[in-house]
């Protein structure tokens, strides 16, 4: 009877370790369920975010482009309007004939140019062989009281005003988008896709080109 009470005593051990091992190894696999859950949230959340900013660093970046047009745009005009103002002063200028041809010529250079930063570089050369050609003008009354010059003048002076503003709305477009790449942890979503710092657009606008028609 007693052997029978101490095998029953072991056989009663070895079920109470038994439930023990397997409530530990229960209790294991549901700390690996959470953890799982957790780092699979992480990830999620990550992954969020990276989406997130990367749409954010894609609509700063169209910006910078949609400001980039309107400064083309207004370059544009500029160029539409130069040979009129060119023949307009010429007129009573044949003497300057050089400035005249110089100035038509980088016109022409900066129309033809496929690279950006080639036709940066010829509209800011135009700047001052426009305000020779403004300065020109100045030594002839007859040409300054002509409608058609002071209509083109007008023109410009409106011109210069819309590329000064075209100007400060794509750098200011610049300075948003490098700061956001820049900054963490958008910037590992920058270095991840390529995001790449812009550079401010340093064109003269020619504010000082020509007075204020009265």
């Amino acid at each position: 009877m007693k052997q029978k009470n101490y095998v029953l005593m072991w056989i009663l051990t070895i079920f109470i370790f038994a439930l023990l091992a397997a409530g530990s190894v229960v209790g294991f696999c549901f700390n690996l369920y959470i953890l799982g859950g957790v780092l699979a949230g992480l990830m999620l959340a990550i992954i969020i975010l990276f989406v997130l900013q990367y749409n954010k660093m894609v609509r700063y970046r169209n910006k910078i482009q949609e400001s980039l047009s309107l400064i083309d745009i207004q370059l544009k005009m500029r160029f539409d309007l130069i040979p009129n103002l060119v023949n307009t002063v010429k007129g009573y200028a044949k003497h300057e004939k050089e400035t005249f041809k110089e100035t038509i010529a980088l016109r022409n250079a900066a129309i033809a140019a496929t690279d950006e930063q080639e036709k940066l570089e010829l509209s800011n050369k135009l700047v001052p062989k426009m305000k020779d050609i403004v300065m020109i003008a100045e030594d002839y009354p007859e040409l300054k009281a002509q409608s058609l010059y002071k209509s083109l003048m007008e023109q410009l002076v409106d011109i210069e005003d819309r590329i000064v503003s075209a100007r400060r709305i794509y750098d200011s477009n610049v300075n948003l988008y490098n700061t956001l790449i820049a900054t963490f942890p958008n910037n590992l979503v920058a270095t991840t896709f390529k995001f790449s710092k812009e550079q401010m657009y340093k064109i003269d606008a020619g504010e000082n080109i020509c007075p204020k028609v009265q």
